[in-house]
């Protein structure tokens, strides 16, 4: 071979290398990006779910109003022997 052609291949080689890893390390970068949003979602996903489960439970014991007045003395006394709503 010439030495102009393996120069030129050379230099060929240097540039493609160059692009391959400035390319290798953006889809790296941008993995590692994508990984850490994932990982956040899922967080907020999940704290989000425990959070409303939270206020479905709080809810549903406040709304719970037949066992806190039919357990009460004076209100649930009063229920019992006026209405059925104690009843089961």
């Amino acid at each position: 071979m010439d030495e102009l052609v393996v120069k030129q291949l050379t230099r060929q080689l240097k540039i493609m290398n160059f692009w391959i890893s400035i390319f290798g390390s953006l889809i790296l970068a941008t993995l590692l990006v994508l990984g850490f949003l994932l990982f956040k979602v899922v967080s907020f996903v999940n704290d989000t779910n425990e959070k409303i489960d939270s206020i479905s439970q709080q809810t549903k014991e406040t709304l719970d109003f037949k066992t806190r007045f039919c357990s009460s003395d004076a209100i649930g006394g009063f229920l019992a022997d006026k209405t059925n709503a104690c009843k089961k």
